[in-house]
């Protein structure tokens, strides 16, 4: 389907850190544009409106749903809310783009994918990764044969500090707040599902963890259906770097993603060499942030299929709740077999 001049109208629900972003992407795609934002929180409301000119801002995001004159909405509230929204949104007929994890059990999951399903609901869950241009270059490279076949993945995401205590019981835990990311992208990047996952943990720097049942060092080792393996690293102790990397083993070669360095270059001097290093997800991933809305946009204007389904999302909180349950039971998780 050709669009012509067509714009895609968008409302945005929920507008803190990553809803602003998306919204502020919403605002940047000449394809689109940005009628309505929601948000409980006056602040977030007044810096909407502030920042985006003339949208109608409201503090229920039913009033966005009830607007027919919006096409898609992107849905970036806690993720205990996303069920609920989802499913109206679904009954709305809106065009879906939302933040992960898509929702905040798998029984939740499940049910979206169903009724996504049989409503024919547009459903694009947030994995920047796969949007990231390190990341897609070496997508392409593995499904051109350039490393021969993917033998093995290590995939390592290091945040600069633990979570703020009062985030952390409505987060799911260092596996689904964090693992889920990496779980989706070494599950995107080898082309194969996950058949197990055993993970371990430990509190080494956030004593406060402990009382939380959570972690700030979690370790996976997980097997792909065709036998072939993969190490995943997530921790909070990276202090005060954001580190993100990726290695690909295959047959023929290997391709690396990411390094500690956010820029290409290295100051030289008198005192040693210094690094521009990222400092977090926002600055690592920015671009890819932005071309995950596009990508969104693009889809939905052009009838293409969503390029992160809401089965993608589905399958991502599988293995991070699997992880998180093969941690607390020191055993490794069959997914096939785990329901949640």
């Amino acid at each position: 389907m050709t669009t012509g001049g067509h714009k895609l109208n968008c409302g945005v629900i929920g507008v803190g850190r990553l809803g602003y972003r998306h919204a502020a992407s919403v605002v940047r795609n000449p394809r689109a544009k940005l009628l309505a934002v929601a948000d409980p929180m006056a602040e977030a409301r007044a810096k909407a409106e502030s920042d985006f000119g003339s949208i109608s801002v409201h503090d229920d995001y039913r009033r966005v749903l009830d607007n027919k004159d919006i096409e898609a909405v992107v849905i970036a509230t806690p993720t205990q809310q996303h069920y609920a929204i989802l499913v109206d949104a679904v009954r709305a007929g809106k065009k879906i783009f939302v933040e992960k994890p898509i929702t905040y059990t798998l029984e939740e999951a499940e049910n979206i994918c169903a009724l996504a399903s049989k409503a024919g609901t547009f459903l694009q869950v947030a994995f920047m990764r796969r949007f990231d241009p390190g990341h897609t270059a070496a997508k392409r490279m593995i499904e051109a044969g350039e490393i021969g076949d993917p033998l093995y993945i290590n995939d390592i995401q290091r945040d600069p500090h633990g979570p703020p205590k009062h985030y952390v019981p409505q987060s799911g835990g260092i596996f689904v707040d964090m693992a889920i990311h990496n779980l989706d992208c070494v599950r995107w990047l080898m082309g194969k599902e996950i058949a197990s996952v055993y993970a371990h943990g430990a509190v080494l720097k956030y004593d406060y963890l402990k009382e939380m049942d959570d972690v700030d060092e979690g370790d996976m080792l997980v097997t792909f259906e065709n036998g072939t393996l993969g190490h995943v690293e997530v921790s909070r102790n990276a202090s005060e770097i954001y580190d993100i990397r990726t290695e690909v083993v295959g047959s023929k070669g290997s391709v690396y993603i990411g390094e500690a360095q956010h820029t290409p270059f290295i100051k030289v001097s008198g005192a040693g060499l210094t690094y521009d290093v990222a400092s977090w997800c926002l600055g690592r991933f920015e671009k890819a942030y932005e071309l995950e809305v596009d990508a969104f946009v693009d889809a939905v204007l052009n009838d293409k299929p969503s390029p992160v389904s809401a089965q993608d999302g589905m399958i991502a909180l599988k293995l991070a709740k699997a992880a998180t349950a093969s941690k607390k039971s020191s055993k490794a998780i069959q997914i096939d077999a785990f329901k949640g």
